[in-house]
């Protein structure tokens, strides 16, 4: 059944959603990007009823990113989770309030262009998102450099490096960040935010892992913790150290690597990738990024592990390559490719 596009917002913020919502708001949301601030209002409004959290002051813009990691990640069918009553009444406030809230902004966004049109870009982001079987170079407007892994999303102001150099991302980038040193730039993620004033470094935030992973590789890193993470506040990273944030309360491990292993974490961007001690099924995941494709492993190869150089080369050499490492057979149909045992 087709409802208006505020009953699927309601039921994904009150934790009720079904897969039929969560696929409608992400064609609503790709549809229009208009649709992004007006989905800002009715999180405003969700935020004025007392539905989020009265601790913190309410943001529109880490809102909207929360909202959006929850949607890319689609784990609901995964975990149990306790979804908020909302009554008619409530129901009833909170439309009325966004309604409120999204004629006001129109009517705003309308005299700011009469009053400022030198300056619209101040509502505008920029976003970049590189497919699955796909990378890409982006060069941001400070000079910086980053390079994003397949399956992922960089987001950021259109008066990006005015006054503030904040990026949001979803999924794996390299950055070489040129040093302004009154313009701190920060790599806004689900579970950290990290801020340096010139430096190279690697971040993994694919929402599916529920982590973040970072490796610097030259300069150092300031890590805050995001709002779900309960055991640090923030950490300094130094060249040649990595660090991987869950959501748990264990306590955070920072590993030392030597120049080499530093150098293999990032090569997933350079036509030779180093692989070192990976398992087979860690590995399938990166390969399913890489190719667009989806990958089952037979559980008795799971765990086996491969170290080398995998070429830009297509799936099925790479597939045989790994071969001479794990003995398996596979089978390549479509998109889908299987692993498993050779019964000999």
């Amino acid at each position: 059944m087709n409802y208006p596009i505020e009953d699927y917002i309601i039921n994904f913020l009150a934790r009720k959603e079904s897969p039929e919502d969560v696929q409608k708001l992400k064609e609503w949301l790709s549809a229009d990007p208009a649709h992004r601030n007006e989905l800002k209002q009715w999180l405003a409004a969700w935020d004025s009823v007392g539905m989020m959290d009265a601790t913190e002051k309410f943001d529109p813009e880490k809102a909207y990113q929360r909202f959006l990691f929850r949607v890319s990640a689609d784990s609901a069918p995964k975990i149990a989770r306790k979804g908020f009553k909302i009554d008619a009444a409530v129901f009833k406030t909170i439309r009325r309030i966004a309604a409120i809230f999204i004629v006001s902004f129109a009517l705003g966004i309308l005299c700011h262009y009469y009053w400022t049109k030198n300056q619209p870009e101040q509502f505008a982001f920029i976003e970049n998102i590189v497919p699955l079987g796909s990378k890409s170079e982006i060069k941001l407007p400070d000079g910086s450099t980053v390079w994003l892994n397949a399956g992922s999303t960089l987001r950021y102001a259109a008066n990006y490096g005015k006054t503030r150099r904040d990026i949001y991302l979803v999924g794996e980038g390299y950055f070489s960040v040129v040093r302004q040193a009154k313009k701190t730039f920060t790599v806004h993620t689900a579970l950290a935010n990290i801020t340096v004033l010139g430096t190279e470094f690697n971040v993994k935030a694919y929402p599916e892992e529920n982590m973040v992973e970072m490796t610097v590789i030259e300069g150092e890193l300031e890590v805050e913790k995001g709002e779900t993470v309960n055991n640090f506040d923030r950490t300094l990273l130094k060249s040649g150290q990595k660090l991987s944030i869950t959501v748990s309360e264990h306590p955070l491990e920072i590993t030392q690597l030597d120049p080499y292993m530093a150098e293999a974490e990032v090569s997933w961007k350079e036509s030779n990738w180093r692989i070192e001690s990976e398992t087979l099924q860690d590995l399938a995941i990166q390969l399913e990024r890489r190719y667009d494709v989806h990958i089952r492993v037979d559980d008795r190869l799971k765990d086996k592990r491969f170290t080398g150089p995998i070429s830009n080369e297509s799936l099925e050499q790479v597939l045989r390559q790994l071969q001479i490492a794990i003995p398996f057979l596979f089978r390549i149909e479509g998109k889908n490719v299987n692993i498993y045992v050779d019964p000999k």
